[in-house]
């Protein structure tokens, strides 16, 4: 039986990012995403307009509804608009303590409207990290969690301590023709994923790996396994990615082309 995975995330129009990118990365490589919007996005493939935050009480009903007919193999957080979002997803994770519960913390896109106010990322440290085994920032957003402009290890530390067991760093020197990946395990390195460095800019390539590293998880894999392939998969999508606006290139998450 294919694991289902609830995913919490905004819905971008353009198709990229958010719900869509959780949907068909989950589904190519393996699993059933079951989709929760956290906000509804103005977005195309160039920059974020605007977001509107959706009802917590919905959001609240919606998950209560699918407890009671389905269990959840995992699940995966994106974007979260404000502090009552960030709260409301707190609640519900703190009670999936037996399944793998990821977090991509979408705090700014490249270009265009901030998704987290200074109130949101609060909540997000005190309550939401307390709840997730495993994040996946990039360095600006590790630096924003941790709140200092301390040395990397000193960043990895301050988040660590937030809660989470497990930290995928991505991206690394923007000049490098590089890209190293670090996973750690509470403040130990367990991990250095290098890859060549893309020459394009991509949307929803960070909503790709981390919804294949939920998926994988939830199939059984360990944490090392699991963000292996994860990496396989987002790479091989970034590589056959379109230009279908006139902004960043889509992912293309055909499972025909990948080897999840």
């Amino acid at each position: 039986m294919r694991p289902r995975i609830l995913c919490f995330a905004g819905l971008d129009p353009s198709g990229g990012a958010g719900l869509q990118a959780d949907i068909e990365s989950i589904s190519n490589c393996g699993g059933h995403a079951l989709p929760i919007a956290s906000c509804l996005t103005t977005q195309n493939s160039i920059e974020v307009v605007s977001i509107t935050a959706l009802n917590t009480d919905v959001l609240k009903q919606q998950v209560d509804t699918l407890l009671q007919d389905m269990d959840i193999s995992a699940c995966k957080i994106g974007v979260i608009p404000n502090r009552a979002t960030a709260d409301t997803i707190a609640d519900i994770v703190r009670d999936f303590s037996s399944i793998p519960v990821v977090f991509d913390p979408v705090l700014r896109p490249t270009q265009g409207h901030a998704f987290s106010d200074a109130a949101t990322l609060q909540a997000i440290q005190q309550r939401l990290l307390a709840a997730v085994n495993v994040i996946t920032p990039n360095h600006m957003e590790l630096a924003q969690l941790a709140n200092c402009d301390d040395s990397f290890q000193a960043q990895v530390s301050a988040v660590t301590a937030l809660g989470p067991e497990h930290i995928l760093v991505t991206g690394g020197d923007q000049d490098s023709q590089q890209v190293h990946n670090v996973l750690y395990r509470n403040t130990t390195l367990l991990r250095d994923f290098v890859w060549p460095r893309l020459a394009a800019v991509y949307h929803g390539s960070g909503c790709t790996l981390s919804s294949a590293l939920t998926c994988f998880l939830a199939l059984g894999d360990d944490i090392e396994t699991a963000c292996q392939r994860a990496q396989d998969y987002t790479y091989a999508s970034l590589k056959h990615a379109q230009a279908l606006g006139r902004g960043q290139l889509i992912p293309q998450r055909n499972k025909l082309q990948h080897t999840c």
